[in-house]
């Protein structure tokens, strides 16, 4: 229902120009092009001798372990749960369960000096971290973890750091041109430096500029820190995103509205009255009860369940 990321395996010889080592692999797109999609990733990047973890087959490895100077480092990847499951017949990304990666950070913290955990996750085009992400990275440096980086909201958020590890709420996009400039383009660079009494964090801002991504020349992060020194102000960031939900409720009633050719005109030729109309044309107990259906666990689990299986089957229409 998104875009489809693709692209020509020849372009693993622009990761081995560069150097990459690994690459993490737990994302909501690494099943675009299907189980075939997927595993041809893998073996393309099996045969350039770059290691990858957080998304596979069965048995999905999502950490690996190398040295730094004389520290021992693990890197470790999860996706927050959307629709890339693995199967026992399809590969997929390995998804975010509080009980295994919690248990698994705690074990893996015994065997390294510095835990690093890349996470795909966060609302997108929001420069701040949600209640549930914030919750979700202090429980897991509580486990373990040294540093958390935050990808998939497609620009660049805030940092903070919490009982001596470095959270970073967003860090943009390196190469994805697509929704909206303001903050697809701008990306940043992490680099992490061991120190004799513990490490430091660089940041570099970088911009895609036409077919190229360069570095930014003012290396500004003025609005940044702005963000960040509010990351504590939870009554401030609980208001900012209440007011980014509302704002993007639209898209998810005009979702279940499901879409149908009267839409689409619609959209294209008269896209605010399109939205006007989709707001206006629920009552109130619809409201409600929609909010009920994705409140309840319950409710949700058979609901999603429901609707594939009925995808399985002639009944709906195509």
């Amino acid at each position: 229902t998104g875009p489809v990321l693709i692209a020509p395996t020849n372009t693993i010889k622009t990761f081995q120009a560069l150097g990459i080592d690994c690459c993490t692999l737990a994302n909501n797109h690494i099943t675009d092009a299907g189980a075939k999609g997927l595993r041809d990733t893998i073996s393309v990047l099996d045969r350039a001798g770059i290691e990858h973890i957080g998304a596979g087959t069965r048995e999905i490895r999502h950490y690996t372990f190398f040295c730094v100077q004389d520290y021992k480092i693990c890197l470790y990847n999860v996706g927050e749960t959307m629709y890339n499951a693995p199967s026992d017949t399809k590969p997929g990304a390995f998804l975010y369960d509080e009980y295994i990666v919690c248990n698994e950070l705690r074990a893996l913290e015994k065997e390294c000096d510095f835990l690093i955990v890349v996470y795909h996750g966060g609302a997108e085009k929001f420069r701040f971290p949600t209640p549930q992400m914030r919750t979700r990275f202090h429980r897991m440096v509580d486990c373990g973890a040294n540093m958390i980086l935050a990808q998939h909201t497609h620009c660049v958020g805030c940092e903070e750091y919490y009982n001596g590890a470095y959270l970073l709420y967003g860090q943009g996009n390196f190469l994805f041109r697509s929704f909206n400039n303001e903050f697809t383009d701008t990306g940043l660079i992490i680099e992490l430096v061991f120190e004799h009494n513990g490490y430091s964090v660089n940041k570099y801002l970088v911009n895609a500029i036409g077919d190229t991504v360069r570095y930014d020349l003012d290396q500004d992060f003025a609005k940044f820190n702005e963000r960040s020194s509010k990351v504590n102000d939870e009554a401030y960031i609980l208001k900012e995103f209440q007011e980014y939900c509302l704002n993007e409720v639209y898209f998810y009633l005009k979702a279940y509205k499901g879409k149908i050719p009267f839409q689409k005109f619609m959209n294209h030729f008269a896209p605010i009255r399109f939205k006007n109309y989709i707001l206006r044309s629920y009552h109130r107990r619809q409201l409600l009860f929609t909010l009920h259906s994705l409140r309840s666990e319950q409710n949700r689990e058979v609901a999603i369940t429901g609707i594939e299986e009925l995808l399985k089957t002639d009944i709906y229409r195509a």
